[in-house]
C-alpha cells in the first residue's frame, strides 16, 4: 500500500500527548501498512527489529547531522547540542573511537564490578535511612541518587546539584524532540548553559588542586596537559558522564519498581531466582528505554524494504517499535524473561559503535538496587500515581511515590 507524504506523517503525531504516552498500537499500525514511511521530503521512519539492526549500523549511517539538512530543520539555531561536537555523541569513526577509547579502561567488566558494589552501599545507607511505612520517590531517592553518586565516584567529581542537574538535562534534551515547540530553544539552551557551568567550575577546581585526584576526569585532564585532549574534549566528555550517570539508569531502576508493585509474583522471583537477574533486567529494559528514537543520516544512497533513501536524508528507527516486532518478539507487549537469546536482543542502549558504553554499569545498578529491594521487602506498593515527562524522543519519571514494606 502507497502512502503519500501527508498520510505517512498522519500515522506518527509525534507531538500528540497520546501518542507519545503510547505510541505501541500507532507503530504497529503503521507496520501493518508498510515497514518503512516517508514521513517528509527528506525523513524515513523504519519500524522493524531487522530493518533496524541490519541498517542503521552500516558505514554509510551518519551520527552527525549533514549541513544541508540542518539548514532545512525546524530548530534554530546554533543547536544547544553543538555543545556536545566534541563527545561520542557527535562523532564518527575515527574520531568517535579515539573518544571512546578515553573511558574504556574504567568501564571493564572488572571496574563494574567495583562500580556496584560502591551502589550497593549507597542503597544500603537509603534504604537504612527509611522509616517503616514512609513514602519514597524510588525514582529520585532509590534511582538517582545511587548511580550519581556512583558516577561521581568514577570521576572523583562533587555530589553538587543533583536534582538542578537532571532537570537541566532533561530541559537541555527538549530540543531533540521531532517538533520542538515555542520557547523550547531558550528553555534547552538555559538547561545546557546550567550543566557547563556547573561542571566547568568544579573541572577548574580539579586543575587548579596542588595534587591530583584518581578519577576519571583527573586522567582527562593529564592528557589534556600532554597535549593528548583539547579542553573542550575534557570539558564535553565531563559534562556528558557527569550529567547522564543518573537520570539514564534511574528510569529503567524506575520501572522495575513500577513492575515490582504491579506485579508481585515477579519481585518474588527476582527475589528467590538470582540466576534469572541478567534476563529479567534485560527484558525490563526491552520494554522501558529511555531514549525513544535512533536517528543516522546515510552519507550514500541506500534502499531499505524496497524504498529507495537519498543520501543525507534523516531516517529515524523508533527503539519502541524495534523491540515490540511481533516477527522477533513473541506476544512483545508482555513481559517475559524467558525469551530465548536470539529473541531477547533489544535495541534500548543502541547497537553497533554507537551502543551506550555504560550500558554495563546501568544493568549493574539496576540488578543491585532491584535485588537490594526485593532480598529486604516483602513487597513494593505505590502510594500514587506514578508520573512521567515524555517528548517522543526520551522519557523520564517525575515522581515515582512507594511505599516499601
Amino acid at each position: 500500500m502507497s502512502l503519500t507524504i501527508e498520510e505517512a506523517s498522519a500515522l506518527f503525531p509525534w507531538n500528540d500527548e497520546g501518542f507519545r504516552t503510547d505510541p505501541y498500537p500507532a507503530y504497529e499500525r503503521a507496520r501493518r501498512i508498510a515497514p518503512v514511511h516517508r514521513t517528509t521530503e527528506n525523513t524515513y521512519v523504519v519500524l522493524n527489529h531487522a530493518d533496524t539492526t541490519h541498517n542503521a549500523k552500516l558505514p554509510c549511517m551518519r551520527i552527525a547531522e549533514p549541513p544541508a539538512f540542518a539548514a532545512t530543520s525546524a530548530v534554530e539555531h546554533p543547536h544547544p547540542w553543538t555543545a556536545f561536537d566534541n563527545t561520542v555523541l557527535s562523532k564518527d569513526a575515527p574520531e568517535h573511537t579515539r573518544m571512546r577509547r578515553l573511558t574504556n579502561r574504567w568501564l571493564t567488566p572488572k571496574m563494574i564490578g567495583t562500580w556496584a558494589r560502591l551502589t550497593h552501599d549507597f542503597t544500603v545507607e537509603a534504604l537504612d535511612g527509611l522509616a517503616p511505612g514512609e513514602v519514597v520517590d524510588a525514582h529520585f531517592d532509590l534511582g538517582v541518587m545511587p548511580t550519581h553518586l556512583t558516577m561521581c565516584r568514577i570521576l572523583d567529581m562533587p555530589v553538587g546539584d543533583v536534582e538542578g542537574m537532571f532537570w537541566a538535562l532533561w530541559d537541555a534534551m527538549l530540543i531533540n524532540a521531532t517538533a520542538p515547540g515555542e520557547g523550547i530553544h531558550a528553555r534547552s539552551l538555559a538547561g545546557m548553559n546550567f550543566m557547563f557551568a556547573e561542571t566547568e567550575r568544579y573541572v577548574r577546581e580539579k586543575q587548579a588542586a596542588e595534587e591530583p585526584g584518581n578519577g576519571l576526569v583527573d586522567e582527562l585532564l593529564a592528557a589534556h596537559g600532554r597535549g593528548e585532549l583539547t579542553w573542550r574534549e575534557v570539558l564535553e566528555t565531563t559534562v556528558l558522564l557527569y550529567m547522564s550517570g543518573g537520570p539514564n539508569p534511574a528510569y529503567l531502576i524506575g520501572a522495575g519498581f513500577r513492575l515490582f508493585a504491579e506485579r508481585p509474583d515477579l519481585m518474588a522471583e527476582f527475589r528467590d531466582k538470582p540466576e534469572i537477574r541478567d534476563a529479567f533486567i534485560n527484558e525490563l529494559a526491552r520494554l522501558n528505554p529511555v531514549e525513544l528514537i535512533i536517528t543516522r543520516f546515510p552519507n550514500a544512497d541506500i534502499e531499505i524494504q524496497g524504498v529507495h533513501i537519498p543520501a543525507g536524508s534523516c531516517i529515524k528507527y523508533p527503539i519502541g517499535a524495534a523491540n515490540r516486532d511481533p516477527e522477533v518478539f513473541e506476544n512483545p507487549n508482555e513481559f517475559d524473561y524467558n525469551r530465548p537469546p536470539d529473541a531477547s536482543r533489544n535495541l534500548t542502549f543502541g547497537l553497533g559503535t554507537h551502543a551506550c558504553a555504560g550500558q554495563l554499569l546501568a544493568r549493574a545498578e539496576t540488578s543491585v538496587i532491584l535485588g537490594l529491594v526485593a532480598e529486604r521487602y516483602s513487597s513494593v506498593e505505590l502510594a500514587g500515581d506514578p508520573l512521567e515527562v515524555r517528548t517522543d524522543r526520551l522519557v523520564a519519571f517525575d515522581k515515582l511515590p512507594v511505599r516499601l514494606s
